[in-house]
């Protein structure tokens, strides 16, 4: 019975919550009253709206109501002021502080001696770490009384989120410390290894500010309990188009004891009863390159698993591309590894012997 009394009151203008549009005589008769009504009164009937939704938390329904108000050119100052100071702490509330501090600037530009502008002025300061503003925004009001008990609590809450700002810029200033510290000692470390040879993709090449080793999302470190340096290494396998990624390869460490980790259950696109990528049935290779080469340039190199990693990135032929090394993964045996190495074996000859034609060409 209640809805029903709710519906025949929304059928009547006067208890409408949204008027149609057009095409209602008693609505236009409304809407016609309502402009007749003084742009003063209007503004206060917004005003006790915006303060309605304002107490319900409906922010952004009092934000257009003060809006409305506002916008009815009056006499009325105190009443402006107070609408501005309204919507001021409804943006408070919205976390629009920067149309806080123009409401409150409006405010006082219209009556200075307006405590909850600078109140609100002083909240919104504080948000945006305007600290020395928060605190004048304070002194003007204890000026005006002397004994505002929240004022003398805000003062205090300024001075405390002042000394936690602060805080947390030493600490970031001292985080960045440490980190361009640890970035130098890493650039010592990877420059005393004079022997390591690097290039970039043209993508990366791009970067600037970058050494060769911070281009990646992964890059190399430093161990500074041992000074050796932790490499990100990724293991290819090229018959099963799959792939292993060591975040930190220790350098000391040799291939055969890091695929010994790596393949210690077989991998699950391998045979579970009779894997064939185990550490002692598979050769590793890498591929060789010159700086600036590009695929067609590319040797394959293969790789004594009893060497340290360490040893192999000193081969003057390895470099490493893009800021981590790679390897390259084969079954000992096996028509796709033969195939796959004969495939480069011809990329080589037929490179060479392109060489040879071009330097037995007469000048």
């Amino acid at each position: 019975r209640l809805e029903k009394l709710n519906q025949d009151l929304e059928s009547i203008p006067l208890f409408m919550t949204q008027l149609p549009d057009e095409g209602n005589e008693a609505v236009e008769a409304l809407k016609t009253l309502a402009s007749e009504e003084p742009p003063e009164e209007m503004a206060a009937t917004y005003k006790g709206e915006g303060n309605l939704s304002f107490k319900r938390g409906r922010y952004h329904d009092a934000l257009k109501h003060y809006t409305h108000a506002l916008e009815y050119d009056h006499d009325n100052v105190d009443l402006r002021v107070t609408l501005l100071t309204n919507r001021a702490a409804v943006n408070l509330e919205l976390e629009n502080y920067g149309r806080v501090l123009q409401d409150c600037s409006s405010a006082l530009k219209l009556k200075s001696q307006t405590p909850k502008a600078l109140f609100r002025a002083a909240k919104a300061c504080i948000m945006l770490s305007k600290f020395a503003e928060a605190h004048e925004c304070c002194d003007w009001v204890l000026r005006m009384d002397p004994g505002n008990a929240e004022l003398l609590r805000l003062q205090d809450e300024v001075r405390q989120a002042q000394l936690k700002f602060e805080e947390r810029g030493r600490a970031q200033e001292e985080r960045e410390r440490q980190r361009l510290a640890r970035r130098e000692m890493l650039r010592r470390a990877v420059e005393i290894r004079s022997r390591l040879t690097f290039d970039l993709s043209p993508e990366n090449a791009k970067k600037k500010d970058l050494y060769p080793w911070e281009v990646s999302e992964h890059q190399v470190e430093l161990d500074h309990d041992t000074g050796h340096l932790l490499w990100p290494v990724a293991f290819l396998y090229p018959e099963s188009k799959e792939s292993d990624f060591v975040q930190h390869f220790d350098e000391s460490v040799t291939l055969y004891d890091m695929l010994a980790q790596v393949l210690s259950n077989p991998p699950p696109w391998d045979s579970q009863s009779a894997p064939r990528y185990t550490v002692d049935n598979v050769d590793t290779y890498f591929m060789a390159r010159p700086v600036g080469g590009v695929e067609k340039d590319e040797r394959l190199v293969k790789v004594s698993s009893k060497l340290r990693l360490a040893s192999i990135l000193d081969n003057p032929k390895y470099v490493i591309l893009d800021g981590f090394p790679s390897f390259l993964v084969l079954p000992r045996a096996g028509p796709f590894t033969e195939q796959y190495i004969e495939h480069y074996r011809q990329q080589r000859l037929t490179q060479e012997a392109a060489k040879q034609t071009v330097a037995a060409e007469p000048s």
